[in-house]
Order: structure tokens, then C-alpha cells, then sequence
């Protein structure tokens, strides 16, 4: 069994980032207070080939937007100073200040430039170059903050009686799973596809802008629905294996039965290392990556594994590996055990 600590101190560099990514909330709000009284009810949304604004957007929507999407980066920092986001903490950093740099960005360059024009008409001009830069300010947090070193694994040997009769073979592990993330996003979704449909139908009551908000609404709930599989999820060994299931949907996300099952043990997952959160494929392993940390790792008899992402995997395995050695047409072979326990991160 791969025996990983994924805890690690949060350190005041570690703090100096996070505080980074409240810089552009404190940004907008501030630029908001200060510019509202001399903003038009409307701001540019779009610009035409011959530079003139082709469509607007409500002002307070714009800015709603901005702090929205910057408040929810600078909260997920902040919970990302925990211990177990230290092994992809600087990652997250980078993404999230992708997204609060943008977004503060599009608020700030569109609003400044609107007050320095005194009218609701101006040029964008070269600060569209600023938007474009204003995506690399997740390197700031990101270089700031302390880099994972991945701690040395201590491999000992699987012994499959030993842990047979130490395991009631009647029992049922359950572990419930939320992803933060995946939690945020939707609720980010939600309002951003309400305060867009608003900001469609507020502009005029043409067939056009309707079936524009028809199709936002449209793509907004296919979205929120497939986050919402991902939010929380549950995760059971019993009998009849393995199984993951959509917590708020009730969709079965996978199922391991025990006769599939050559190997299990624990490991550490990062959803950068797997291609990101949700249901991952990279190369033969499949994952339902809710977060990064400790993962219940499965070696599968053709050859395949399966990693989910949940607290206390060294029980979820041990019984698992129990009742696997238990089912008369499980095959385990302990020799192949130890060469591939190592494989899903490497």
C-alpha cells in the first residue's frame, strides 16, 4: 500500500498569494464607488471592424459580473491556504487569477475608458492589449506561493490475509465527497446566465435578442447540469464493489464489481496531473477527480485503473482488497500488485 502525506504547513508566502487574488475585488469595488455617478446607464459590450460600439451591456451589470467572478477566485484562494490543497495550490492559483484578472479587466479597461470619453461612445483602442495582459496575473499568486514538494512514499507489501481478517467482510464504507470547485462554478453559472439573460432582454424586445437569451438560458442549464453531477458525489464499497454515484443526481458514475478488481490501495491525485475535475480519461486510467489530496486507487484485472478522489482511502482499499480475495472469481495476484501501484501520477 503507497502510504502519501498530503498535508503541508500554509506558510506566509503561501497567505501573500492568496491576498493577491482579493487585490481585484478590492479593485472593482473601489472603481465602482468612484466612477458610478459618471458612468451612462449602458457600456460597450462589443466593438464593429470600423471601431464603433455595435452592442452595450446595463453598467451594473458589467460590474456585478466582474465582482462576481473575482469575488469567487479570491474565495477559493483563501480555502485553497488548507493543508491538503497544498500539492496543487499554485496551480489553482494560476487558474483563478486567470479568471479574476479577466474579468476585472474587461471592468476596468471598459469603464475607464468610457469616463475618460465622457460618453457612452468611446474607442477601445490599445487597451485591448492590457485586457489580454490582465490573463497572465495568475503568475503573480502562482510564483508567490510555496511550491509542493512531493514527500517520499513508503511502499510496504499488500497482504491480502492479513487484511482479510482484520476487515469485516459485512460492512459497507461510504464516503460522501463535495468539490468546492465544481460547487462554485454552478452557483457562478447560475448567476452569471440570470444577470446575461437580463442583460439580453434589457437591451430591446427584437425576435433577435430573444432567441439570444432563449439559447444563453439553454446553454447555461446544460452546463449547471453537468456540474451539478460533479458537485457531491458518493463513494461505497461493499459486495458489490466499488461504486460512485452523483450525490444531487443520482447518476452512477462508475461501477467496479468485484470480480474487476486485481488491486487497491491509496494515493495522492492533482487535478492538474489528471486533465482537470470532473470525470477524467488520460491513457487507459479513468478518474472522478472532486479535488486534489488522498484518492482510492483500483488496478482493474484487463489492465486499466480507476482513481476517486475521497477522504480516508486506506480503509476503502483494505476493504475492498478484503472482499476482492474473498470473491471466488477474483484472481488476485500480488506479485503485479507492487509494480503498479505507482502507475496513475507517474
Amino acid at each position: 500500500m503507497t502510504l502519501v502525506n498530503s498535508a503541508a504547513p500554509t506558510r506566509p508566502r503561501d497567505v501573500a498569494a492568496a491576498l493577491t487574488l482579493w487585490l481585484p475585488v478590492l479593485a472593482v469595488i473601489v472603481t465602482w464607488l468612484l466612477w458610478v455617478d459618471g458612468l451612462p446607464d449602458v457600456l460597450p459590450r462589443q466593438w464593429g471592424r470600423d471601431g464603433a460600439v455595435s452592442s452595450t451591456m446595463p453598467t451594473w451589470a458589467m460590474a456585478v459580473v466582474a465582482l462576481v467572478v473575482s469575488l469567487g477566485a479570491a474565495i477559493l484562494a483563501t480555502y485553497w491556504l488548507r493543508e491538503r490543497g497544498a500539492p496543487n495550490r499554485r496551480q489553482a492559483y494560476l487558474g483563478l487569477g486567470l479568471a479574476a484578472g479577466l474579468s476585472s479587466c474587461l471592468w476596468l479597461t471598459t469603464a475607464g475608458v468610457t469616463i475618460a470619453a465622457g460618453g457612452a461612445e468611446p474607442e477601445w483602442g490599445a487597451w485591448v492589449l492590457f485586457t489580454f495582459t490582465a490573463c497572465g496575473y495568475g503568475a503573480l499568486p502562482f510564483l508567490i506561493a510555496h511550491k509542493w514538494v512531493v514527500p517520499a512514499a513508503v511502499v510496504e507489501p499488500v497482504d491480502a490475509t492479513a487484511e482479510t481478517t482484520s476487515v469485516d467482510l459485512t460492512a459497507t464504507w461510504t464516503q460522501l465527497v463535495t468539490s468546492p470547485v465544481m460547487a462554485v462554478i454552478g452557483g457562478l453559472i447560475v448567476l452569471g446566465g440570470i444577470i446575461g439573460v437580463i442583460a439580453v432582454f434589457g437591451e430591446d424586445g427584437q425576435t433577435s435578442s430573444v432567441g439570444a437569451g432563449v439559447m444563453t438560458m439553454v446553454i447555461v442549464g446544460l452546463i449547471l447540469v453537468m456540474t451539478l453531477v460533479f458537485a457531491q458525489v458518493r463513494v461505497s464499497v461493499d459486495r458489490r464493489g466499488l461504486r460512485v454515484v452523483s450525490r444531487l443526481l443520482g447518476i452512477r458514475l462508475k461501477q467496479v464489481s468485484l470480480d474487476q478488481v486485481e488491486s487497491a490501495f491509496a494515493d495522492t491525485v492533482s487535478p492538474l496531473g489528471s486533465g482537470g475535475w470532473g470525470y477524467r480519461m488520460t491513457g487507459g486510467r479513468t478518474a472522478v477527480v472532486m479535488r486534489g489530496g488522498p484518492a482510492l486507487v483500483v488496478n482493474l484485472r484487463r489492465g486499466n485503473q480507476f482513481a476517486v478522489t475521497v477522504d480516508d482511502p486506506h480503509t476503502g482499499a483494505a476493504l475492498l482488497t478484503a472482499l476482492g480475495a474473498e470473491n471466488p472469481s477474483a484472481h488476485l495476484a500480488s506479485g503485479s500488485t507492487m509494480g503498479r501501484q505507482a502507475q496513475f501520477l507517474s
